[in-house]
């Protein structure tokens, strides 16, 4: 009975374990794509900006950005800070261009921008 017990629970860790790491983790590729489409599309919100386009166009292109940057993390500290501060600057581009701030808007887009190059020039060093 104890032999069978046993078995069973190892056979449902190893079940959780395998969908744990299936889920749960992205291979380096993933990352690195979903990382140079957040700069792309960062870098299509500083040409409509540095263009004069329509606001609600930038917004809905950093709206894009935001969901994209959501999709890979690190376990590096170091990285997830760079990350961490280009989200929030994203954020606040957001935020600034909605309340009708495009000054604010289009200089925290452009740290975003930037933190993202350099959060993506580190990976690449480490990856």
């Amino acid at each position: 009975m104890k032999a069978i017990k046993f078995l069973l629970a190892t056979a449902l860790f190893s079940f959780m374990w395998s969908n744990v790491f299936a889920i749960g983790m992205q291979g380096t590729s993933d990352v690195k794509k979903s990382l140079d489409k957040t700069v792309v599309l960062l870098e299509k919100a500083v040409a409509a900006f540095d263009k004069g386009e329509d606001q609600k166009e930038i917004v809905e292109i950093l709206m894009e950005a935001k969901q994209v940057q959501k999709s890979f993390s690190t376990a590096n500290g170091k990285l997830s800070m760079i990350k961490s501060k280009a989200t929030q600057k994203l954020g606040q581009a957001r935020s600034s261009f909605n309340d009708g701030d495009s000054i604010s808007g289009g200089t925290a887009m452009k740290e975003a921008l930037a933190g993202f190059k350099e959060f993506k020039e580190k990976y690449d060093e480490l990856h």
